[in-house]
């Protein structure tokens, strides 16, 4: 691997804890992990949810200084059109580009409760690991600020959560055109990949060891939607380690990696015995953004299309 991969390790991981997070149980109710309930008037408070933790939560008025610590929830956040008001994330979030500008409140390893106390925080959404109910609660006291947990499992319910998070911060109408926006997105892809072959397909997380996208994966589920089969999929992880002679032996018709991890088509193809993979003799090896497909956010639809574009490429043409 390249040298900065030894530095982008513990990033990665925090990202794949997301969505662990994300693919995990604890969820009840809607399927993006939250119920939410309140009055229907205009300005839609007071609002009470039970969050993925199973925790009632209920808000007098729209959040004004919104802490995020997932980056999935940080653009979402800002593609409903609340990031004005967002004034804490993760040291993990780069995306969109205003996000640089917000101040770092915590990272893979959980929030700076004194950061977050500093910045007067109404709202915490939480969305890793460790975010169990009483570490929500906890978190609650601590901060002195309402603790939210979104709990999304699949590439549906991710879109769901986007309408949920709308809901939650005053947005429900722009909430409800990205998610009709995504779903229709998604419906496109489908319908391009339906009567085509389903290629199996390899999807590198990290070099070494050799760790793949399993079920539970919001990869594993992107995968199935843009038309493929994972050979990972028997695996019963979400993110196992996986044997370079079983990956031989079953020999996928593409490799796909994560960018993050700094690999590129040279190294994996140079790999001791990897030339004998049929991906890599027809030049069907690929670095996609895995930021599109870890991250259970508005992008995640993008994911999908990068991976159906890879592994479909006549169907959009």
């Amino acid at each position: 691997m390249h040298k900065k991969a030894s530095w982008t390790l513990p990033i990665l991981l925090f990202l794949l804890s997301l969505s662990a997070a994300c693919s995990g149980d604890g969820s009840a109710g809607s399927p993006s992990g939250a119920n939410t309930s309140g009055p229907e008037e205009a300005s839609g408070y007071p609002l009470t949810i039970t969050d993925a933790v199973g925790r009632e939560v209920t808000f007098d008025s729209k959040p004004q200084r919104i802490v995020s610590m997932a980056p999935s929830v940080t653009e979402t956040l800002f593609a409903v059109g609340a990031g004005n008001r967002v004034v804490g994330v993760t040291t993990a979030d780069d995306y969109p580009p205003e996000v640089e500008a917000v101040e770092r409140v915590g990272d893979y390893r959980g929030p700076n409760v004194e950061k977050v106390l500093s910045l007067n925080t109404d709202l915490m959404i939480l969305s890793f690991d460790g975010a169990t109910k009483g570490y929500a609660e906890d978190m609650a006291e601590k901060t002195r600020t309402k603790v939210v947990v979104l709990n999304p499992k699949t590439v549906d319910a991710a879109i769901s959560s986007v309408g949920l998070v709308a809901k939650l911060v005053g947005e429900r109408e722009k909430g409800r055109v990205v998610e009709e926006r995504l779903r229709d997105e998604l419906g496109r892809i489908g319908e391009k990949v339906a009567g085509e072959p389903k290629p199996t397909v390899f999807y590198e997380v990290w070099g070494d060891p050799l760790q793949t996208a399993g079920p539970g994966s919001f990869i594993d589920d992107a995968i199935r939607l843009a038309g493929g089969t994972n050979v990972a999929a028997d695996t019963g992880e979400a993110y196992p380690e996986y044997s370079k002679e079983t990956l031989l032996q079953r020999d996928p018709d593409y490799y796909l990696a994560g960018r993050s991890s700094g690999v590129t088509v040279e190294e994996i193809s140079g790999r001791p015995g990897y030339p004998a993979l049929g991906a890599v003799k027809d030049g069907r090896v690929t670095i996609v953004n895995d930021d599109l497909v870890v991250r259970p956010g508005p992008r995640i639809v993008e994911g999908v299309r990068e991976i159906a574009e890879a592994i479909h490429p006549k169907a959009f043409d």
